[in-house]
């Protein structure tokens, strides 16, 4: 890896869907350990940007380049510079959850005794351990985003990319899944989606926040989050969001 080159450089990125422009060309860069959160009211383009920097989406135009690499000129390699935990997680019938961790690092293209430790080191790291031989669809919906979380982790991307990571957790499971995000942000560049505004102070050391399109704002968190966020809401409407968005 390039480790003198950003993390994560974006390029005026845009994005249409049916003409209708969703990311309207953003820009930003992210490097160093630090967990930065992605906001904005649905339809605002975060889970866009995501899918584009995880290489499932093309841009229409501008650029996305991963640890030096410009993700559109050799896709496979620079994803190896990331890891993408998704906020619909795919399911893993009939895997158990060692074997979903295994085969996820086996397709990084780690092999032999280095699989093995990158495997035990996230199984415990992630705190999966008591479920570790448990097939992944009897797991609660804490330890599947633990599980997620464990296969983005694997293969010790520099940049992070999750998804609504504590979604749908209890109380309890939040407060576990905030102190391991709190703890990866310590050692690798995370970018976190969320629409749950009290984390942020939490976990994150950095916002940015898309409103229609565009990066209204980027800097450290601010002590009025709230009611810088519910101010892009009540100027822009209550639109709902499409599964694009």
């Amino acid at each position: 890896m390039m480790e003198n080159k950003p993390a994560l450089i974006v390029h005026d990125l845009k994005k249409s869907f049916s003409g209708v422009p969703v990311l309207k060309g953003v820009g930003f860069s992210a490097d160093g350990p630090q967990v930065v959160a992605l906001l904005g009211c649905n339809g605002a383009g975060k889970t866009t940007l995501m899918r584009i920097v995880a290489g499932f989406l093309p841009a229409d135009s501008g650029e996305v380049v991963l640890d030096g690499m410009a993700l559109a000129d050799n896709p496979e390699r620079a994803r190896h510079s990331l890891g993408y935990l998704p906020e619909n997680a795919p399911s893993h019938t009939g895997f158990r959850v060692r074997e979903a961790i295994t085969f996820t690092a086996a397709a990084q293209g780690l092999r032999g005794r280095g699989l093995r430790e990158a495997v035990d080191s996230v199984v415990e790291e992630c705190a999966l351990g008591d479920v570790a031989d448990r097939i992944c669809d009897q797991l609660s919906k804490g330890y599947r985003r633990r599980l997620g979380l464990a296969q983005a982790l694997v293969h010790r991307p520099r940049l992070l990319l999750l998804d609504e990571p504590t979604d749908g957790l209890d109380p309890v499971q939040k407060a576990s899944a905030r102190a391991l995000l709190k703890s990866l942000g310590a050692k690798h560049t995370l970018i976190v989606s969320t629409h749950l505004l009290e984390e942020v102070p939490l976990i994150c050391d950095r916002v940015l926040m898309l409103r229609e399109g565009v990066l209204a704002y980027d800097g450290p968190v601010p002590d009025n989050l709230e009611e810088r966020f519910l101010g892009d809401n009540s100027r822009r409407g209550d639109k709902s969001s499409s599964p694009t968005s």
